[in-house]
């Protein structure tokens, strides 16, 4: 049974420190190529945990966790959050392994809302914070002046709707700031 999550999880950390492929893959002493077949999940990348957990000055568990903690997985107030562009360009549940729980409000707005990374964002609004997480809607009727996230081809950014036809991922609404 293949652990997609594991390889998800490299690519996350993997960006997250600044690293290319090739940079990780100098650390662990592997081949690039290696540590992209770990990232597709066409190789294991159980025999090199410890120095891939190193080189990303992680824990090996983190490598390893699902990011649902068991204490969460029946909880009700869970959306897919992503704190990575996903490969496939693609907001969807089925592009992330992780999840965040969310105020009980959120779903009860929008149950198919999904929560992204504010790191992930550009935005132009001093009141969007970088810590955090915002809480994009995709069934919510739009209206003039509306927070909107669009998406380009690896970026993300708000800006207020003015009815024109750009990429719109959704609507912000809400935003949920980590101290």
């Amino acid at each position: 049974m293949k652990q997609n999550h594991i390889g998800e999880n490299i690519r996350i950390y993997r960006e997250r420190a600044n690293l290319t492929q090739q940079q990780l893959a100098d650390k662990v002493g592997i081949s690039w190529e290696m540590i992209s077949r770990y990232e597709r999940s066409e190789s294991s990348p159980h025999n090199n945990l410890a120095n891939l957990s190193d080189s990303l000055n992680i824990s090996k568990s983190e490598l390893l966790e699902k990011h649902i903690p068991e204490k969460y997985k029946n909880t009700p107030y869970k959306v897919p959050l992503f704190v990575q562009f996903p490969q496939s360009n693609r907001f969807t549940p089925n592009q992330t392994n992780y999840y965040y729980v969310c105020p009980e409000w959120i779903l009860k707005r929008d149950s198919d809302c999904i929560a992204i990374d504010n790191s992930l964002i550009d935005s132009p609004y001093d009141n969007l914070s970088k810590n955090g997480v915002v809480y994009i809607s995709t069934q919510i009727e739009l209206e003039k002046d509306d927070l909107v996230l669009i998406k380009g081809t690896r970026s993300l950014k708000t800006e207020k709707y003015l009815n024109r036809n750009i990429n719109i991922l959704g609507k912000v609404i809400a935003q949920e700031v980590r101290y």
